[in-house]
């Protein structure tokens, strides 16, 4: 993005960590990680599906930035199959054990970050990874769907899932950064998009009249443009960009609000599990027939 124009930030628990806009890409992520989530071992953990479109481009830049700025990091990258399947303790077991290996010269240690690039499973499987890694490292979200953007890469609920359930065993751990780069739309399967507008729309109905008059109002152009052909130019996008942009951040400023209030689910942090419990059975029941929402 233009280096003259600063991204939307979002406070979540006194800090803000939440950053939202268009065009973030690998330079301003890189450069906002340098400065304030400084580590000498970066760790990019993708899915096999994300990996070969996004992973060298990011890696490059990385080694342009850290070359330019004299930085003495490195880039290591992991990529495990895409799909809930993965969100395993078998899963969780291979990354650590990769993360711990002397092959990494020297292995991961308790200043490493971790970065999660991808949709819900990522994250929450990742996260989880980092929270127990050393007894906890730092991580940061880059989330690449629209459900991941406004629900699960927010609040620091990370989990796998086990034979009794999904979500069954997790922690609490808090991200260091969310980088919600809307660019990634651009390139969402329509299904996955309607998905997402799905939270979207809950969270509106839950808590906001006017965003959900708002969603009234535009959801036709929204669907619109959802129906256009996923691409990288950025053109999918370009007739909604700023109506995506305000409702994407209603959400994401109404879980970062909630989240901030009850951190640890104690009360009104359940307000978010509006309709996920049976959403959840039905899930089970009907995947992949179904998705999440």
């Amino acid at each position: 993005m233009d280096s003259s124009v600063e991204p939307t930030r979002v406070s979540i628990l006194g800090n803000e960590d939440i950053v939202v806009d268009y065009d973030l890409g690998g330079s301003y992520i890189i450069n906002d990680l340098l400065t304030s989530v400084p580590s000498s071992s970066y760790v990019l953990i993708t899915d096999t599906n994300l990996y070969d479109k996004y992973v060298p481009s990011f890696e490059n830049v990385f080694f342009a930035i850290t070359t330019e700025r004299k930085v003495q990091s490195r880039l290591l990258k992991y990529q495990v199959p895409p799909g809930e399947t993965s969100k395993s303790r078998a899963t969780k077991t291979d990354i650590e054990d990769w993360l711990l290996s002397e092959e990494r010269d020297p292995p991961c240690d308790t200043k490493s970050v971790i970065i999660a690039l991808g949709g819900g499973v990522i994250g929450d499987m990742i996260g989880f990874v980092a929270a127990t890694f050393k007894r906890g490292i730092r991580f940061v979200q880059v989330p690449t769907s629209l459900l991941a953007m406004v629900d699960s890469s927010i609040g620091g609920k990370t989990a796998i899932d086990t034979p009794a359930g999904k979500n069954l065993i997790g922690a609490f751990w808090q991200p260091s950064k969310i980088y919600i780069d809307l660019n990634f739309l651009n390139t969402l399967p329509k299904r996955e998009f309607i998905n997402g507008m799905a939270e979207v729309i809950k969270t509106a109905a839950i808590w906001n009249e006017e965003e959900f008059e708002y969603l009234e109002e535009n959801a036709s152009r929204v669907m619109a443009a959802i129906r256009n052909a996923p691409d990288t130019s950025g053109q999918r996008l370009s007739d909604v960009r700023s109506i995506i942009k305000k409702l994407v951040l209603g959400s994401v400023r109404v879980k970062a609000h909630v989240v901030s209030a009850d951190e640890r689910e104690g009360g009104l942090r359940n307000l978010l599990n509006f309709g996920h419990s049976i959403g959840h059975a039905f899930e089970g029941i009907l995947t992949p027939q179904i998705l999440h929402d």
